[in-house]
């Protein structure tokens, strides 16, 4: 359900931009509030109390970096992250200098792009947890991406609605590959993950655990977790065309 995890504000003046960002955040169910300038977005901030931001740099009324440090004077962890058509290194910096946490250029990835947004706000919500303070649950509850959908809270996983059965490191592995979406992540970063940092064991052990994953996903052809030949692994939100190569 939109809005369970909060709302994401996405300031945007292109509308397709605006569209597209406030789709891919309520995927993730986040409420969407899409502004269009800058005067607009400042009010939203104030009037829905955003747990994360999405910002262009280039508004009709103001550059997006001046929202950025309007609102950072007022709220110091508030995940805010560029998405900007501006890709030149001295835009990034400034950006970044702003107090932007991320910077992500257009066209935009939708599987990269939400996974940096969980990777700040699990960063604000670490931080809040060492001062004692409190967030709103922004942990997803449930995690789909095609025909699978992965319940974290139940350990339980669909695949077209009918359940099928992982052993505990499958099931840590599709999480820890959900949580990423689109990201791609090293054989040594899934052992970490999912073994443990002080597991004895070659790589080849995750070969064979993406193999059974796989297998047990009806993900045969690597649609969904797809090889990243060299290095590791990134699941696709949405499955690739079979026949891709895979590892």
């Amino acid at each position: 359900m939109p809005g369970k995890r909060g709302t994401v504000l996405v300031i945007d003046d292109s509308t397709d931009s605006a569209a597209l960002l406030s789709a891919l955040v309520e995927q993730e169910g986040f409420l969407a509030v899409a502004c269009g300038t800058a005067a607009e977005g400042l009010a939203a901030f104030a009037r829905d109390k955003p747990v994360a931001v999405l910002l262009d740099w280039v508004l009709p009324d103001g550059p997006g970096i001046e929202v950025c440090r309007a609102i950072r004077s007022q709220d110091a962890t508030l995940p805010i992250i560029f998405v900007s058509g501006r890709n030149d290194e001295t835009s990034v910096v400034r950006g970044l200098d702003a107090g932007g946490d991320d910077y992500v250029p257009k066209p935009v990835r939708g599987g990269e792009l939400m996974a940096r947004l969980e990777a700040q706000l699990r960063k604000a919500v670490a931080f809040h947890a060492r001062l004692g303070g409190q967030t709103p649950d922004i942990t997803p509850a449930t995690i789909s991406f095609g025909n699978v959908s992965v319940d974290v809270g139940a350990h339980e996983v669909s695949v077209s609605g009918e359940p099928i059965a992982l052993g505990p490191l499958e099931f840590k592995l599709l999480e820890y590959l959900a949580r990423n979406s689109g990201v791609a992540v090293s054989r040594d970063q899934i052992m970490s993950e999912v073994y443990g940092y002080d597991a004895d064991i070659g790589t080849e052990r995750v070969d064979l655990l993406i193999r059974r994953l796989r297998a047990k996903l009806g993900d045969r052809d690597g649609g969904y977790i797809a090889a990243v030949p060299g290095f590791g692994y990134r699941l696709e939100r949405r499955a690739r065309s079979a026949g891709a190569s895979e590892a």
